[in-house]
């Protein structure tokens, strides 16, 4: 083999070592974009949000000119009425003129008592009304856009804890699989052990006892198997539960990942930016400066412009005579509400100091989470390395007793000994992988280095 063949070799060797490793990886990736697009929880988020996005555009219909049809028809019957003296006054001076003009031109005419309530009476308009300069609209539609943020950061804060749920439920599932594979194994070598005491009985070479002891043994690693069973097919059901599948769905086996908890995870010494907490709080601090603002306006007049077009008159008629155009603008300015206005503002202050106040809490809160759920994890990896030395040792002793055994050097309890505390310990290194599994998950979680992608807004 020459030097270019060899390193063609390595390099392909090294590229099925990286795809299978990334096709590792993608795995449990898949499971969690899985996860993230049909959670309901998720879902039920994302109702939240798109509530928050209907709000902003009623914020901004308020920009547009209103249009409404006003009709209104009155019949009346008693009431208040005015008297007008027109008698009185005119018919002297008629009887003046008719005298004047020896003629009876100017009749008389009585007094006339008009009722102040219309009968037979309507008004049918079309209204139209715009905001010309409105500055509490400009607030109320940039406040409404903070909400959609604020809101967004909920449903990333969600879709950031189900990540973290939804990689320990998986690397649950791995443990107790892992747990009925080594209840496996023990129960083919108590089986052989028992198959062996049998054989020693057939042969005279040992007491009945023997046999019961191995059956006892079997049994006991039986009952352990079915727990184990049973462990597997709950994990297995959470695990579909988070991803909204039937419980009873396949879930395929990524036995790499339990060989990836030597690569130690790096501290990250300041606070994540990446913590959807600490961007909620800024986006409750922006709204609040911003309605700061808008309890200002009062200080600042509202001008909207009207236009009117219709018909009025007695007698339900659309004719020339009750038709009429309106126009013009309002002017709207408060002068004095009883200081309510500045007190509004220094309570909306006071909220904007809070919110600082509890930003810096919540850093020093979650540079107090990375940091103990680091020395955790190392802490955990300590323990997993002390088990895999314990694992190895408790494998050498039962294999040197079992050769003892059956060369007649040793006891069976000294067997039966040695094969419980392998598998308790192969059991407890299982379990020590899966809590530096776990831990890593939090890990990932405290210092926010999953990339969760962008929720969709709706």
């Amino acid at each position: 083999m020459n030097k270019k063949t060899a390193v063609v070799i390595a390099a392909f060797l090294l590229l099925y070592a990286l795809w299978e490793k990334a096709g590792a990886q993608t795995i449990l990736d898949n499971y969690v974009r899985i996860g993230l697009d049909s959670n309901l929880a998720v879902k039920q988020k994302n109702f939240d949000l798109r509530k928050a996005t209907l709000d902003l555009d009623r914020a901004r219909a308020l920009f547009y000119p209103q249009v409404g049809l006003n009709a209104q028809y009155t019949l009346a019957q008693g009431g208040r009425t005015i008297e007008v003296p027109i008698g009185d006054l005119l018919n002297s001076v008629y009887s003046s003129l008719n005298q004047l003009t020896s003629s009876s031109k100017f009749p008389q005419v009585q007094n006339q008592s008009i009722q102040f309530l219309p009968n037979d009476y309507h008004d049918t308009k079309i209204e139209v009304t715009l905001p010309i300069y409105n500055p509490s609209l400009w607030y109320n539609k940039m406040i409404k856009e903070e909400l959609i943020n604020n809101q967004q950061q909920q449903v990333d804060l969600y879709r950031r804890d189900l990540v973290n749920n939804i990689k320990q439920a998986y690397y649950q599932f791995l443990q107790s699989r892992k747990a009925v594979s080594i209840y496996g194994n023990a129960l083919a070598t108590v089986n052989e052990n028992l198959r062996f005491a049998e054989k020693l009985v057939k042969n005279n070479a040992a007491t009945k006892e023997v046999v019961f002891k191995a059956k006892a043994e079997v049994s006991q690693v039986q009952t352990s198997m079915a727990g184990a069973v049973q462990n597997e097919k709950n994990a297995a059901a959470y695990f579909n539960f988070l991803l909204n599948r039937p419980f009873e769905t396949g879930i395929e086996f990524d036995s790499t990942i339990l060989q990836s908890v030597e690569n130690k995870m790096q501290l990250v010494a300041d606070v994540p930016a990446g913590r959807e907490e600490l961007k909620q709080l800024k986006s409750s601090k922006r709204a609040l400066e911003i309605n700061q603002k808008l309890n200002e306006t009062y200080k600042l007049p509202v001008v909207n412009g009207f236009y009117n077009i219709g018909f009025q008159g007695y007698g339900y008629k659309f004719n020339d005579k009750q038709f009429y155009q309106l126009g013009g603008l309002q002017l709207q300015f408060n002068i004095f509400k009883g200081n309510d206005n500045k007190l509004k503002a220094k309570q909306n202050q006071i909220d904007i100091e809070s919110i600082k106040n509890q930003y810096s809490n919540t850093e020093s809160q979650i540079l107090l989470q990375i940091t103990t759920t680091y020395n955790t994890y190392e802490s955990a990896l300590e323990a997993m390395h002390s088990s895999y030395d314990e694992v190895m040792s408790t494998r050498e002793v039962f294999r040197l007793a079992q050769s003892r055994y059956r060369e007649g050097q040793a006891l069976q309890i000294e067997l039966i000994d040695a094969r419980t505390q392998m598998t308790n310990a192969e059991i407890r290194y299982s379990l020590a992988q899966l809590a530096v599994l776990t831990k890593t998950a939090e890990l990932e979680r405290v210092m926010a280095t999953y990339n969760i992608g962008q929720t969709a807004k709706r």
